[in-house]
């Protein structure tokens, strides 16, 4: 038990110096009407991460989220990227994530959850060896709201996500 212990140990401290640590996050705004009301909602995702090496990458992004004072979210998302395609400074990457969002109605008690297992893809513009612009587009796979379980995916103004990430 303790060879196995030190060789987890090991490897551990081995994938640790060789990773980079990088912050940052990202933004998204959205504009949706309904039935000739219009309603402006916001994110913003602060994350943290390592590279762990040129095509794997594992963090946790954090986020907070609104809709014009009705409602407010907060969610936590850990998640393993995968650079797909690599070009000069362009990266095309997979993100699988398993999230959770607590979603709190303002002006009512019916408080819901989500959760969700799914890919985001994304794409990565290296603007310096430190710095790199993110987009993330969209959502394939599962979320469950209380009782109803949802497959798909979902492509709206709601799911695009811009930001920069600083690795050090």
């Amino acid at each position: 038990m303790k060879k196995i212990m030190m060789t987890l140990a090991t490897l551990f401290v081995a994938v640790c110096a060789s990773a980079q640590v990088y912050i940052g996050g990202g933004v998204g705004f959205a504009n949706t009407s309904y039935d000739h009301d219009s309603k402006f909602s916001w994110k913003i995702a602060p994350e943290i991460g390592f590279q762990l090496d040129k095509k794997w990458d594992a963090g946790i992004s954090l986020g907070y989220s609104g809709v014009e004072d009705k409602e407010k979210v907060f969610e936590v998302a850990p998640y393993v990227r995968y650079t797909a395609c690599s070009a000069k400074i362009v990266d095309f990457f997979i993100e699988g994530t398993i999230g959770y969002e607590h979603h709190d109605l303002q002006h009512s008690s019916s408080d819901y959850d989500v959760w969700e297992v799914g890919l985001k893809p994304g794409l990565k513009v290296n603007l310096s060896n430190h710095v790199a612009f993110i987009t993330k587009i969209g959502f394939f796979g599962y979320q469950r709201v209380d009782e109803a379980n949802t497959w798909g995916v979902n492509l709206d103004g709601r799911n695009i996500l811009f930001g920069i990430n600083y690795k050090f």
